[in-house]
């Protein structure tokens, strides 16, 4: 078997481009070489082979084992498996046997002394038989982990080349290819201090699926998602229709079945020297990364060389930075009683920033989880700390009063509510107060404010805000009171 090694993983949020290595001894001239034990789930469309310059090739062909074949690589595990585990049924059996045979109330024809040697010898009997089922069952689990070896091998691609090599030797082939089973993850570890800033770090979490494992492995993650689609999105006419149920279509992979042969050109690439890579190689490193930001997304350029295991996830840390903020409570009475910590940051400081989960800490103290979403659009982005119960708030509805407006043939409802923010802290903190009235699209829906309290209302959303310092151990009060009318023969639900 010609055998490669995987060397680079370009690994991005959903799916992995492979390159791997392998050195070939060639003859001279016209040749065919077979590759094998490549994963079950490339795709085999995206498969390319770099050559030396001494080295043509006219096509590639990728396939899969026939099942006959598969069965051959598979039968010699197999019937071992079942030969144990018949064993281990066996042996299982004869304690049965031998539990019936303790029973000598239908046996008149049993001495006594037969009798009493049967049960002496049964423990030992029995000690022994469980013995050994312990030891084919450890070999039975043994043998289960080569066929699953086996079944990886019998089920994955192999790859054959056409080559024309001008002279005999050592030669280094490269594959590269997309593979469906990898990905990786963000996440984001966010920690706060007493002083104007907070640290962010970027995290990554590495999975992969492939059934066989990366072991020192060049690591670069993208941001990007090459599993979607790539076409520039169009624009449709718009055509009016009345409802109509859909069939929802099913989506086909670009899985190859069995046995199925893809010809392309070879890539017409030069490659790097095998053996002079192998010398450079170094160490596993466990640094952090290199960030680049290429033409179409970001670039995660890992230190070093890893190892990601086929069954566990990999995390390394990747970034880590100093970003100014400004501390303050976030009150909101509305829908909770205690305000919230809040790092308000510039949105251009995380322009950056991968919508994804985040760990926050504050003075090494586990606040929780939130998620991360930032708006460019906005000028600055509040990252919640978590709950602040030191900050308690109370929303109390002072007057609900219906009347009708006779000259105006309209229903009129007056809303008051009154808002207290009460500190338990003994020192100043920056609170941010938000509240909100109804705002309305129809015409004859009318919504006016009575008092505010000098709040801020944005019109648009009809949220009103109060920005202002709480001294430790004070309580500030707020009124927010507003009119809604609108026609009396109509009912309008508040």
């Amino acid at each position: 078997m010609n055998v490669t090694q995987i060397k680079e993983v370009s690994v991005y949020r959903s799916g992995a481009y492979i390159t791997r290595f392998g050195l070939f001894g060639l003859k001279e001239g016209k040749q065919t070489i077979l590759i094998e034990g490549l994963s079950e789930s490339l795709d085999p469309s995206t498969l390319t082979v770099s050559l030396n310059k001494d080295v043509s090739g006219s096509n590639i062909h990728v396939e899969r084992y026939t099942p006959e074949k598969q069965n051959e690589i598979r039968k010699e595990i197999l019937d071992s498996l079942k030969k144990v585990q018949t064993q281990i049924q066996t042996r299982k059996d004869q304690i049965e046997i031998l539990k019936k045979n303790t029973d000598f109330s239908n046996r008149e024809s049993v001495s006594l002394k037969d009798m009493n040697e049967f049960i002496d010898a049964f423990p030992k009997k029995i000690d022994t038989i469980y013995e050994q089922i312990a030891s084919l069952e450890e070999e039975e689990a043994l043998l289960k982990k080569q066929y699953e070896e086996k079944q990886k091998e019998a089920r994955s691609y192999l790859v054959k080349i056409d080559l024309d090599t001008k002279t005999a030797g050592s030669y280094p082939v490269a594959l590269r290819y997309f593979e469906r089973n990898a990905c990786w993850n963000p996440n984001y570890e966010i920690r706060a201090e007493e002083d104007e800033n907070i640290r962010v770090l970027l995290k990554a979490q590495i999975i992969q699926n492939t059934r066989e494992e990366w072991n020192g492995v060049k690591v670069t993650l993208f941001t990007g998602d090459p599993s979607t689609s790539a076409d520039i999105p169009k624009l449709y006419p718009q055509q009016l229709s009345f409802h109509r149920p859909e069939i929802n279509g099913m989506r086909f992979a670009g899985t190859m079945k069995a046995a199925m042969a893809v010809q392309r050109d070879v890539a017409a690439e030069e490659m790097v020297d095998y053996e002079a890579m192998e010398e450079t190689m170094e160490t596993v490193s466990y640094g952090r990364a290199s960030v680049n930001e290429n033409e179409t997304m970001m670039e995660y350029d890992l230190e070093g060389l890893h190892d990601i295991s086929n069954t566990n996830p990999f995390d390394i840390e990747l970034t880590a930075r100093n970003v100014s903020c400004r501390y303050h409570v976030i009150a909101v009475p509305k829908a909770d009683p205690y305000g919230y910590l809040a790092a308000e940051v510039k949105s251009e400081d995380l322009s950056d920033l991968l919508n994804s989960n985040a760990n926050i800490f504050y003075r090494d103290t586990f606040l929780g989880n939130v998620f991360l979403n930032v708006d460019p659009s906005k000028e600055t982005y509040d990252i919640s700390l978590g709950k602040d119960e030191g900050i308690r708030l109370k929303r109390t509805q002072k007057k609900r009063l219906r009347s009708n407006v006779l000259l105006k043939g309209q229903t009129k409802t007056e809303f008051e509510y009154g808002i207290e923010v009460s500190s338990t802290k003994s020192r100043d903190v920056k609170i941010t107060l938000k509240d909100q009235i109804p705002v309305s699209n129809d015409k004859t829906i009318q919504v006016e404010t009575a008092d505010l309290s000098e709040g801020k209302l944005d019109e648009k959303t009809g949220e009103v805000i109060w920005e202002f310092d709480l001294p430790g151990s004070a309580t500030k009060s707020f009124t927010l009171a507003y009119d809604v009318a609108w026609p009396k023969e109509k009912e309008l639900s508040l």
